[in-house]
Order: structure tokens, then C-alpha cells, then sequence
């Protein structure tokens, strides 16, 4: 495997909402040093070294979180960081990166598309994996990352394989997530693994896919001024469309390769406390299952919860219960307009 020629592309784009308040519009949470060791975005760019150049990470994220990208991977090529004046969705982010590429004469080359906020370990068995998929993107495959389930999730979209192809599967169909009753079959029978979000594939097959099943989007995507910061008058009119719909669930050329690492999209504090994610000094009385992630300095006691979030910040205190974790989203939105300061 030719590491000059793989483009690893880091989506950063966005907002955190449901890891408010400590996930805000100026900090999101791909930018939060949640576990220790590193920044959510640190630590995934340096999954990378040793298996591509350093000098080849592109990233694509908001154009306000430009100085913030730079402060926290410095050594990041100019060139390679792209700014979105405002977000568009999966399959524009990752067109815009396989259109740059092609414009500088590196069509040919393997993308490896990966989100910026997720946990995964060992780092060994995620370039294992990446190797497997590489290699069927060199036979032309668009190649996806499927995670072998250990619960019926209910908060993830599924994929379910097909036949055997070299170190994967080809792809039978995916299913946005499911109910509980579904995603239990889905476990037991063995067929389905979770959709991880992170692709392989060449940016010039993966441009004439576009062009196959979104020809409006290569189009408006070939018009694009050669810039890294497009206007939002001009990036902004793009198809909000993501990724998995607009080409991923049409294309003849899809294929799966199973994950050989664990791996958590660490979506919400509920999902937080099960990864390990906490901060501050706290002091549980007759309460489990209960996350604190304080940074204030302050001592935090709870007192006969059970499955529960406190997040407190210099501005904010958020209790919250697991089962209202999905009602976050209402909250910022609500603050959005009455007290924008706070997101």
C-alpha cells in the first residue's frame, strides 16, 4: 500500500448540540478533550500517522473554527483545510474534497473519510481494517466501514451484507435506525452491522458515482471557484444531501469491510458515561449510572439519581435524565433565540 497516495479526509463540521453546554458553537465537541490523551480531533488524525503522510490529512470543517483547527494541528497543510461557509450535508463535504483532489492532478488517489468526534480502539486494528479497504478501492469499490453490533442499538443506521468480496461483502441494503423489536432481530441475525460513517474509495470513481446518481451535485461542485473558503452565496446553494442516501444506498459499486476495533460515535452524555467521559470531583450518594462532567473546579454531590447527566460550566448547569437525552436539540434551539450567548 502506496501511503503517498491515501488522502485521509477528517469531517469536522459539526455542532455538538447534544454534548450542550459544554459543547457550544465555538467549541464543539470535536474539539473537546473528552477522554484525555488529545482533542476528539486530535486523536483522530493521529490514528493516521503511520499509514498515510501527514502531509495528505485534509480537513474539511466551519469556516469560524478555522484558527481553532490550525491551533490544534499545526502542522496541517493549508491547502488541505477546507472552509465551509455554512454545513451542507455529507455527500457535499465529501465531493468538495474528491473535486479538490482531482483539480490537483490526485484523482487517482484513495480518500479515507472518517468523522472527527469518534472513539476507536486499537488504533492497530483500525489501520488493519482501513488496509482490507484500501485494497478494494484499488479494484474500484466504494468501500464502507460496518461495525460488528453488541446491543440492539436503536440510535444507529444499519448495513446489511451480501456475498463475499475479497476481505469484505457486497452490500445487500441499509436501514436507517431502526426500532427496538427490529434492531433485536437485526442482532440475532448475524446480518447486520452498524453503519460506522467512515469511507474508502478513489476520488475519480467516487466523482463518477456523483455524477451517476447526483448529477446536479457534481455539476454545481465542477462550478466551484478553486478556493479553499467558497462563499456561502455559492457553497450554500449546494444539495444538503448525506452521503449514505444520495450515492452509498444507489450505487452497483458498494461494499462493506467489518470493523476490527471497537468504536462509539460517543453521540450524548448518556453515551459519554458509557465510554469513561467524565471531569471535576463529584461525591454520588445512593445514585449509579450517573455522569458528572463539571468544569467549574467545583465539588459536584448527587443525591438519588439513577441515570442521569450533570454538566456544569462557568455559565450553565445542566441536570438531565437519560431518557430526555434526544430533547437537548429542543433546548439549544430554545436558547438560540432567547439566549444565543449560551450556544
Amino acid at each position: 500500500m502506496n501511503s503517498s497516495e491515501l488522502f485521509p479526509v477528517i469531517m469536522a463540521g459539526g455542532r455538538g448540540t447534544r454534548f450542550w453546554p459544554a459543547s457550544v458553537r465555538k467549541r464543539p465537541k470535536q474539539f473537546m478533550d473528552l477522554l484525555g490523551g488529545g482533542t476528539m480531533i486530535q486523536l483522530t488524525a493521529a490514528r493516521f500517522m503511520g499509514l498515510a503522510r501527514q502531509g495528505s490529512i485534509m480537513v474539511v470543517t466551519g469556516a469560524e473554527h478555522r484558527d481553532t483547527v490550525i491551533e490544534q494541528m499545526p502542522w496541517i497543510s493549508r491547502e488541505n483545510l477546507l472552509l465551509e461557509p455554512a454545513g451542507r450535508n455529507t455527500a457535499p463535504c465529501i465531493g468538495w474534497a474528491a473535486e479538490t483532489l482531482r483539480r490537483r492532478g490526485l484523482g487517482h488517489c484513495t480518500m479515507i473519510i472518517a468523522a472527527s468526534d469518534h472513539m476507536i480502539s486499537p488504533v492497530q486494528g483500525f489501520q488493519r481494517t482501513l488496509e482490507k479497504a484500501v485494497q478494494l478501492a484499488e479494484e474500484g469499490c466504494l468501500c464502507t466501514i460496518g461495525i460488528p453490533p453488541d446491543h440492539p442499538a436503536t440510535g444507529y443506521g444499519y448495513i446489511r451484507r451480501g456475498e463475499g468480496k475479497g476481505h469484505g461483502w457486497t452490500i445487500r441494503s441499509f436501514t436507517e435506525k431502526p426500532d427496538l423489536p427490529t434492531a433485536t432481530e437485526y442482532l440475532r441475525s448475524g446480518e447486520y452491522l452498524w453503519n460506522s460513517g467512515m469511507f474508502v474509495w478513489k476520488a475519480e470513481v467516487f466523482l463518477e458515482e456523483l455524477k451517476r446518481h447526483m448529477p446536479g451535485l457534481y455539476r454545481d461542485l465542477a462550478e466551484l471557484p478553486d478556493t479553499t473558503a467558497p462563499s456561502l452565496e455559492v457553497y450554500g446553494a449546494l444539495d444538503p444531501v448525506s452521503v449514505d442516501y444520495g450515492v452509498m444506498e444507489k450505487t452497483s459499486l458498494g461494499v462493506m469491510v467489518e470493523a476490527e476495533f471497537s468504536w462509539s460515535d460517543i453521540g450524548d452524555w448518556p453515551g459519554a458515561r458509557k465510554a469513561g467521559v467524565s471531569m471535576g470531583e463529584s461525591l454520588l450518594v445512593d445514585s449509579e449510572d450517573v455522569l458528572v462532567y463539571d468544569e467549574t473546579g467545583r465539588l459536584t454531590v448527587v443525591v438519588g439519581l439513577k441515570g442521569a447527566s450533570v454538566v456544569a460550566t462557568d455559565s450553565v448547569t445542566l441536570v438531565m435524565a437519560d431518557s430526555d437525552s434526544q430533547s437537548i436539540r429542543e433546548v439549544v434551539k430554545r436558547l438560540e433565540e432567547e439566549r444565543p450567548e449560551l450556544v
